[in-house]
């Protein structure tokens, strides 16, 4: 895959529309999911995300290699989002908190078990993520939904590697404090599985 990735990114960068057609259409679909979670605004994402790519092309000269290309999108995308957030605080003077921290938006339906969950387990579990800061329910977002390493998202997230360690850890943590034990008896295995 990397190979691939890498090739496909030198074709883009020598100008190939077909290569950033390719880009556009393999990556759009996780880049809108990521979005939505850190915006929870369509909209705004799919602005975004448009944004992001006129820019990869009018600056293609001014690129260089990428290893792998997910990875590279999701810190522009970010960095784009964080930038509309600013921008929208700024016009609106209606927000107040930290700029560098987008919120990040979730339903419960993103866990791989949510069909075994019922009702009253899928609100504890959203109320449960709603408590966490921006930046942890985002670290558990690309980490769990995602799949990314802690490598990765220490580079999306502009942190080094063990504060994305950190910030999972809390995360879980925090979430192991309140929900019920039953209802993590049914998550352990889902987390188990990722903190490998």
């Amino acid at each position: 895959m990397l190979l691939l990735d890498a090739s496909l990114w030198n074709e883009f960068l020598a100008g190939s529309k077909q290569a950033f057609e390719r880009i556009f259409l393999a990556y759009y679909d996780e880049l809108f999911r990521y979005g939505v979670r850190l915006t929870g605004d369509e909209e705004v994402v799919k602005d975004c995300i448009q944004n992001l790519f006129q820019r990869l092309w009018q600056r293609r000269k001014l690129l260089g290699p990428v290893e792998e290309i997910k990875p590279y999108l999701f810190t522009a995308l970010r960095h784009h989002v964080t930038d509309e957030a600013r921008a929208q605080k700024r016009r609106t003077a209606l927000q107040s908190g930290y700029l560098g921290e987008a919120p990040v938006q979730h339903s419960p339906e993103e866990f791989l078990i949510a069909q075994q969950l019922t009702t009253e387990q899928q609100a504890q579990l959203l109320g449960a993520l709603q408590q966490l800061s921006n930046r942890h329910r985002e670290a558990l977002s690309l980490k769990f939904f995602e799949g990314f390493s802690y490598d990765r998202i220490a580079e999306i997230m502009d942190l080094n590697q063990q504060s994305v360690r950190n910030l999972v850890h809390q995360a879980i943590k925090r979430m192991r404090q309140v929900l019920p034990h039953s209802l993590l008896l049914l998550l352990h295995g889902f987390f188990a599985h990722f903190l490998l």
